[in-house]
């Protein structure tokens, strides 16, 4: 026979046992940042396949609230709509998606969302240069809602501010 082993059949499971002590908590990381210089070029390229098209807004929203959606959206002067979703309402997202364009324009100048607060509803509007104003709920669904006729700033004055649409 010999030093050479011989296995037999496995006997029964054992019992779990008792859990083991909490370890010590991890040291804080560093102080979050805004998005990365590298998420920033990866729009700027995609950007710069459509000449002379340009960021004219972002804003940050935050959507639900037991399951928190937060992120960044970004508006480039000719309607398209870009949005960087966060992993979670503490990591920063890594991937900056197109998600559509409000409308057929080139002359879009600024992006604004009305409210933040679990308790407000929040509406996203964009503006062009010409005067139509687009407005969303959920970044995801465009529709005009109304046109700034006349602008006249004499001095320093508003004559005369006409809307067209309302909300």
């Amino acid at each position: 026979m010999g030093c050479t082993p011989t296995t037999g059949t496995p006997g029964p499971q054992g019992d779990t046992g008792p859990p083991g002590t909490k370890g010590d908590t991890g040291l804080r990381g560093p102080a979050g940042k805004s998005v990365p210089a590298e998420q920033l070029k990866q729009l700027e390229e995609i950007l710069a396949r459509e000449a002379g098209e340009i960021i004219v807004g972002t804003e940050s929203y935050s959507f639900g609230l037991a399951q928190r959606i937060t992120g960044f959206c970004f508006l480039t002067n000719h309607g398209r709509f870009f949005k960087l979703e966060n992993k979670n309402t503490q990591i920063l997202g890594e991937t900056i998606m197109e998600k559509g364009k409000i409308a057929d324009r080139n002359d879009f100048t600024y992006l604004v969302r009305s409210a933040y607060g679990d308790d407000v509803k929040q509406y996203f509007l964009a503006v062009t240069q010409s005067g139509l104003i687009y407005a969303s709920e959920d970044l995801e669904t465009w529709n005009q809602q109304g046109n700034i006729q006349q602008l006249v700033v004499k001095g320093q004055e508003m004559e005369t501010v006409e809307l067209v649409g309302g909300f």
